[in-house]
């Protein structure tokens, strides 16, 4: 199977970043949590959803995200929050999170050998974050100021510059750019725009995704 150039790079360029530093999380714990959302990814008896299989509030985060998202309610993450975890090291595990498993879905689904997961780089958290934050009422978590100018898909993970920019190198290679989203006659060659629509749209309710 041939895969683009762009793509495979997209992926590559992905869990690396998986495994660099981040805002607030070491590589070691980045990696940790990236094994846990494959692990459960791919698990054939997974862990339900009610369960927190260990005790540890990133890597159940990291578990019910990569196999339940579709559970995933306010409530939940609220108290997520209350027991002690941090709203921006939330926005940072699912960072990592869609960015471990982004790339393992692709190739399981074609049928490709799956990519390892890199080793750790060693030193601290950057601590890069946006200049302002602001709270949003299109999403749960802190998002860059000024919020809601934009949907909360896109501005999700804001709060985050590292974890905002790959989300978009990712969807630039998996999807369309954000400039490209405003044409609605682009297409990258093979599928057309609605073509691109309907698989996306067909996706995200067998993934149970109702953003």
């Amino acid at each position: 199977m041939i895969v683009r150039d762009d793509l495979a790079e997209a992926h590559r360029l992905s869990l690396a970043h998986v495994a660099a530093p981040g805002a607030r999380l070491t590589g070691a714990r980045r990696v940790q949590i990236a094994e846990v959302a494959r692990d459960a990814y791919l698990a054939v008896d997974p862990s339900p959803p009610w369960v927190r299989p260990f005790g540890d509030p990133m890597l159940d985060v990291a578990y019910r995200l990569a196999r339940h998202a579709g559970t995933i309610t306010q409530q939940w993450y609220e108290q997520t929050i209350s027991d002690g975890l941090h709203p921006l090291e939330f926005v940072e595990v699912v960072g990592v999170v869609i960015s471990t498993i982004a790339p393992i879905a692709f190739a399981r689904g074609a049928g490709l050998p799956l990519p390892t997961l890199p080793s750790p780089v060693a030193g601290e958290s950057t601590g890069r974050e946006a200049a302002e934050l602001a709270p949003a009422t299109l999403n749960w978590v802190p998002v860059a100021a000024p919020a809601d100018q934009v949907a909360s898909v896109v501005q999700a993970l804001s709060s985050l510059p590292d974890e905002w920019g790959n989300l978009w190198r990712l969807a630039g290679a998996q999807y369309m750019s954000d400039r490209q989203m405003d044409d609605p006659l682009w297409n990258r060659g093979t599928l057309s725009r609605p073509q691109m629509e309907l698989v996306a749209g067909r996706l995200s309710r067998i993934r149970e995704c109702f953003f």
